[in-house]
């Protein structure tokens, strides 16, 4: 059983799938009290964090949707103070920066890759997460910036610090005006290439997610590699 504690646009279609899978089987014996894997490790991780858990099925459908698979398993929702969590974070069996090693010899070993290739660097991790950042609020985008500033930059599995940065930032809330932001952002990448058809579409939308749901449209349509490799377009989709 594994749950992974890193975003799942990293995770190849056959883990995002047995992710989903395993945090099934794991809050119906949480729920439901059943004894079949009750004491395994993962299990016993998530028992006082049921809602932590829901959390995370929640974002790995949103990966699930961006890359188009159907999804008709939502998990029954809890019924009001059947659940006590644990006020504190869900502690690792694997660090995140070890998990993206083990990922990065068992998808070497299968010929296995996620929508975002496994960071090789802090950098390159850092380039990954920089919209979704940008869309909790423009200043923690510029602290992380300042944090990196003329500082070595790491293989993955020594970037504890950065890791643990952008992972507390990316538990936080977006809000619309950031969002809004990071989305005048992102249309300066398509701005001289949409035709003027998507411009009208584009500026005739409605609401953010919708925009963003667009540009991600012209990411695939245009090929923009970078924004491919962007864990925002996951973040902010509805479930």
């Amino acid at each position: 059983m594994r749950v992974w504690d890193i975003h799942p646009g990293y995770l190849s279609y056959r883990s995002l799938l047995g992710e989903h899978s395993e945090i099934h089987a794991i809050y119906n014996i949480v729920s439901q009290k059943k004894s079949g894997y009750s004491n395994h490790p993962e299990t016993l991780r998530w028992a006082k964090n049921l809602r932590l858990l829901v959390h995370r099925h929640d974002l790995i459908v949103k990966e699930m949707t961006l890359r188009k698979f159907n999804h008709n398993s939502s998990l029954l929702p809890l019924p009001l103070g059947s659940v006590k969590d644990n006020v504190n974070k869900v502690l690792y069996i694997d660090l995140p920066e070890t998990q993206f090693e083990i990922l990065h010899k068992k998808y070497t070993q299968k010929n296995q890759i996620g929508r975002i290739p496994l960071p090789v660097n802090g950098s390159e991790f850092w380039a990954h997460h920089k919209y979704s950042i940008m869309g909790r609020g423009y200043q923690y985008y510029k602290e992380l910036q300042q944090f990196l500033k003329n500082r070595k930059n790491y293989p993955i599995g020594q970037e504890h610090d950065l890791i643990q940065k952008i992972q507390i930032c990316m538990e936080m809330q977006v809000t619309f005006k950031a969002l809004n932001n990071v989305i005048e952002h992102l249309w300066g990448y398509f701005k001289n290439t949409a035709n003027l058809g998507e411009k009208k579409y584009f500026f005739n939308l409605p609401d953010p997610i919708k925009k963003l749901s667009f540009l991600y449209e012209l990411v695939e349509k245009y090929q923009q590699k970078y924004l491919i490799h962007s864990t925002i377009f996951a973040d902010f989709l509805p479930n």
